[in-house]
Protein backbone atom coordinates (compact mmCIF):
# COMPACT_ATOMS: atom_id res chain seq x y z
CA UNK A 1 0.00 0.00 0.00
CA UNK A 2 1.42 3.44 -0.60
CA UNK A 3 0.80 6.21 1.68
CA UNK A 4 1.48 9.95 1.23
CA UNK A 5 2.53 12.48 3.14
CA UNK A 6 2.03 16.30 2.48
CA UNK A 7 4.57 18.51 3.10
CA UNK A 8 3.46 21.95 4.26
CA UNK A 9 6.33 24.20 5.66
CA UNK A 10 8.11 22.68 8.07
CA UNK A 11 5.23 20.33 9.08
CA UNK A 12 4.32 16.77 7.72
CA UNK A 13 0.48 15.93 7.00
CA UNK A 14 -0.90 12.50 6.26
CA UNK A 15 -3.23 12.39 3.25
CA UNK A 16 -6.93 11.68 3.57
CA UNK A 17 -5.65 8.19 2.26
CA UNK A 18 -3.57 7.08 4.73
CA UNK A 19 -3.59 3.81 6.71
CA UNK A 20 -5.05 4.40 9.65
CA UNK A 21 -3.86 1.23 11.02
CA UNK A 22 -0.06 1.78 10.33
CA UNK A 23 1.14 1.67 13.77
CA UNK A 24 4.81 2.89 12.58
CA UNK A 25 3.91 6.11 10.95
CA UNK A 26 2.16 7.30 14.37
CA UNK A 27 4.56 8.82 16.05
CA UNK A 28 5.92 10.98 13.60
CA UNK A 29 2.65 12.46 12.61
CA UNK A 30 1.54 12.73 16.47
CA UNK A 31 4.69 15.12 16.65
CA UNK A 32 3.70 17.32 14.18
CA UNK A 33 0.15 17.36 14.98
CA UNK A 34 -0.32 20.16 17.48
CA UNK A 35 2.11 22.44 15.95
CA UNK A 36 -0.23 22.54 12.86
CA UNK A 37 -3.04 22.55 14.57
CA UNK A 38 -1.82 25.74 16.74
CA UNK A 39 -0.76 27.16 13.22
CA UNK A 40 -4.10 26.88 11.53
CA UNK A 41 -5.79 27.98 15.00
CA UNK A 42 -3.72 30.59 15.34
CA UNK A 43 -5.54 31.83 11.36
CA UNK A 44 -8.93 31.02 12.30
CA UNK A 45 -7.94 33.58 15.22
CA UNK A 46 -6.74 35.85 12.11
CA UNK A 47 -10.33 35.20 10.54
CA UNK A 48 -12.39 36.42 12.91
CA UNK A 49 -10.18 39.51 14.21
CA UNK A 50 -10.20 40.64 10.52
CA UNK A 51 -13.96 40.07 10.18
CA UNK A 52 -14.51 42.01 13.42
CA UNK A 53 -12.36 44.77 12.36
CA UNK A 54 -14.28 44.80 8.80
CA UNK A 55 -17.84 45.04 10.12
CA UNK A 56 -16.61 48.22 12.58
CA UNK A 57 -14.76 50.05 9.84
CA UNK A 58 -17.10 48.81 6.26
CA UNK A 59 -20.23 46.81 6.70
CA UNK A 60 -21.32 48.23 9.78
CA UNK A 61 -25.14 46.80 9.07
CA UNK A 62 -24.08 43.63 8.36
CA UNK A 63 -22.68 41.01 10.50
CA UNK A 64 -18.99 40.15 10.30
CA UNK A 65 -20.40 36.70 10.61
CA UNK A 66 -21.27 36.73 6.49
CA UNK A 67 -18.34 38.12 5.88
CA UNK A 68 -15.91 35.69 7.21
CA UNK A 69 -17.92 32.82 6.40
CA UNK A 70 -15.87 31.44 3.28
CA UNK A 71 -12.24 32.17 4.34
CA UNK A 72 -13.26 30.51 8.27
CA UNK A 73 -14.94 27.10 5.56
CA UNK A 74 -11.60 27.27 3.85
CA UNK A 75 -9.41 27.33 6.87
CA UNK A 76 -11.32 24.58 8.89
CA UNK A 77 -11.62 22.13 5.96
CA UNK A 78 -8.02 22.85 4.85
CA UNK A 79 -6.98 22.11 8.50
CA UNK A 80 -9.47 18.73 8.65
CA UNK A 81 -7.69 17.40 5.23
CA UNK A 82 -4.02 18.17 6.23
CA UNK A 83 -3.86 17.33 9.76
CA UNK A 84 -6.27 14.33 8.93
CA UNK A 85 -6.97 13.37 12.78
CA UNK A 86 -10.28 13.87 13.96
CA UNK A 87 -10.92 16.55 16.50
CA UNK A 88 -9.28 18.97 14.05
CA UNK A 89 -12.38 21.07 13.65
CA UNK A 90 -12.25 21.55 16.81
CA UNK A 91 -9.11 21.91 17.80
CA UNK A 92 -8.48 24.95 16.19
CA UNK A 93 -10.90 27.42 16.87
CA UNK A 94 -9.70 26.42 20.74
CA UNK A 95 -7.07 29.69 20.53
CA UNK A 96 -9.90 32.13 19.77
CA UNK A 97 -12.13 30.44 22.05
CA UNK A 98 -9.86 30.63 25.50
CA UNK A 99 -8.56 34.42 24.39
CA UNK A 100 -12.36 35.30 23.52
CA UNK A 101 -13.76 34.21 26.54
CA UNK A 102 -11.83 36.40 28.69
CA UNK A 103 -12.65 39.43 25.95
CA UNK A 104 -16.27 38.95 25.85
CA UNK A 105 -16.48 38.68 30.03
CA UNK A 106 -15.05 42.18 30.13
CA UNK A 107 -16.95 43.97 27.33
CA UNK A 108 -20.39 42.26 28.01
CA UNK A 109 -20.32 41.95 31.94
CA UNK A 110 -17.80 44.00 33.76
CA UNK A 111 -17.71 47.05 30.89
CA UNK A 112 -21.21 46.66 29.94
CA UNK A 113 -23.15 44.62 31.61
CA UNK A 114 -25.69 43.01 28.93
CA UNK A 115 -25.50 39.20 29.03
CA UNK A 116 -27.21 37.84 31.34
CA UNK A 117 -25.11 36.25 33.64
CA UNK A 118 -20.83 35.89 33.99
CA UNK A 119 -21.14 32.31 32.26
CA UNK A 120 -22.92 33.38 29.35
CA UNK A 121 -19.35 34.25 28.04
CA UNK A 122 -18.38 30.99 28.30
CA UNK A 123 -21.50 29.66 26.59
CA UNK A 124 -20.36 32.61 23.97
CA UNK A 125 -16.69 31.31 23.17
CA UNK A 126 -17.61 27.59 22.70
CA UNK A 127 -20.17 28.51 19.43
CA UNK A 128 -17.05 28.03 17.22
CA UNK A 129 -15.84 24.84 19.33
CA UNK A 130 -19.03 23.01 18.73
CA UNK A 131 -19.28 24.40 15.01
CA UNK A 132 -15.73 22.75 14.94
CA UNK A 133 -16.84 19.47 16.08
CA UNK A 134 -19.75 19.60 13.64
CA UNK A 135 -17.33 20.02 10.87
CA UNK A 136 -15.37 16.82 12.27
CA UNK A 137 -18.30 14.76 12.38
CA UNK A 138 -19.05 15.36 8.90
CA UNK A 139 -15.82 14.78 7.61
CA UNK A 140 -15.70 11.39 9.47
CA UNK A 141 -19.77 10.02 8.54
CA UNK A 142 -20.83 11.90 5.11
CA UNK A 143 -20.97 9.18 2.66
CA UNK A 144 -17.96 8.14 1.21
CA UNK A 145 -20.24 7.80 -2.36
CA UNK A 146 -20.24 11.11 -2.11
CA UNK A 147 -16.82 12.88 -4.34
CA UNK A 148 -14.40 13.77 -2.37
CA UNK A 149 -14.61 17.81 -3.60
CA UNK A 150 -18.70 18.02 -2.64
CA UNK A 151 -18.21 16.21 0.76
CA UNK A 152 -15.31 18.76 1.09
CA UNK A 153 -17.99 21.74 -0.02
CA UNK A 154 -20.51 19.82 2.32
CA UNK A 155 -18.28 19.97 5.58
CA UNK A 156 -17.73 23.81 4.97
CA UNK A 157 -21.50 24.62 4.54
CA UNK A 158 -21.68 22.68 7.99
CA UNK A 159 -19.53 24.41 9.80
CA UNK A 160 -20.29 27.90 8.98
CA UNK A 161 -24.24 27.28 9.55
CA UNK A 162 -23.94 25.66 12.71
CA UNK A 163 -21.56 28.78 13.78
CA UNK A 164 -24.08 31.11 12.42
CA UNK A 165 -27.16 29.01 14.02
CA UNK A 166 -25.00 29.24 17.87
CA UNK A 167 -24.75 32.89 17.81
CA UNK A 168 -28.11 33.34 16.93
CA UNK A 169 -29.20 31.00 20.06
CA UNK A 170 -26.70 32.78 21.58
CA UNK A 171 -27.86 36.43 20.90
CA UNK A 172 -31.52 35.04 21.47
CA UNK A 173 -30.72 33.88 24.59
CA UNK A 174 -27.88 35.06 26.76
CA UNK A 175 -28.61 38.77 26.46
CA UNK A 176 -30.78 40.91 29.08
CA UNK A 177 -32.13 43.02 26.17
CA UNK A 178 -31.75 40.30 22.88
CA UNK A 179 -33.51 42.91 20.71
CA UNK A 180 -30.64 44.83 19.09
CA UNK A 181 -28.37 42.34 18.74
CA UNK A 182 -30.94 40.11 16.64
CA UNK A 183 -31.97 42.87 13.98
CA UNK A 184 -28.52 43.19 13.80
CA UNK A 185 -27.16 39.84 12.75
CA UNK A 186 -30.56 39.43 10.94
CA UNK A 187 -30.42 42.33 8.86
CA UNK A 188 -31.09 41.28 5.51
CA UNK A 189 -30.90 37.11 5.80
CA UNK A 190 -32.98 36.57 2.81
CA UNK A 191 -29.25 37.42 1.11
CA UNK A 192 -26.90 37.23 4.25
CA UNK A 193 -27.99 33.70 5.01
CA UNK A 194 -27.67 32.52 1.27
CA UNK A 195 -24.57 34.17 0.97
CA UNK A 196 -23.05 32.41 3.90
CA UNK A 197 -24.32 29.12 2.93
CA UNK A 198 -22.61 29.58 -1.15
CA UNK A 199 -19.68 31.09 0.53
CA UNK A 200 -19.37 28.15 2.87
CA UNK A 201 -19.34 25.46 0.40
CA UNK A 202 -17.04 27.55 -2.09
CA UNK A 203 -14.51 27.53 0.61
CA UNK A 204 -14.70 23.68 1.74
CA UNK A 205 -14.86 23.40 -2.28
CA UNK A 206 -11.35 25.04 -2.55
CA UNK A 207 -10.02 24.12 0.61
CA UNK A 208 -10.36 20.17 -1.10
CA UNK A 209 -8.66 21.52 -4.35
CA UNK A 210 -5.77 23.09 -2.14
CA UNK A 211 -5.22 20.37 -0.42
CA UNK A 212 -5.42 17.68 -3.44
CA UNK A 213 -3.10 20.17 -5.54
CA UNK A 214 -0.47 19.86 -2.69
CA UNK A 215 -1.00 15.97 -2.59
CA UNK A 216 -0.33 15.18 -6.55
CA UNK A 217 2.55 17.92 -6.20
CA UNK A 218 3.99 16.66 -2.55
CA UNK A 219 7.41 14.42 -1.93
CA UNK A 220 8.29 11.43 -0.64
CA UNK A 221 5.46 7.97 -1.09
CA UNK A 222 6.12 5.85 1.47
CA UNK A 223 5.36 1.48 0.33
CA UNK A 224 4.29 0.02 3.42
Amino acid sequence: MVETFIEFGPFCFPSDTMNDQDDAARPEICRHTWPSILVFGLVVFLVFTFGTMFEMLVTRGVCFVYVISYFLSFVVVLAIRRVGVFGTGLAVFLPYAILGVFAEYWMEWVDTPSLIAPWAAVVWSMSGVVAGLCADLAHRFLPRSIKEQYRSALVGMIAVFTYWLLTLLVLASMYKDPTPGLAHYLNGIYITLPWLLVSGCFGGYTACAMSRSALNGGQGARIS
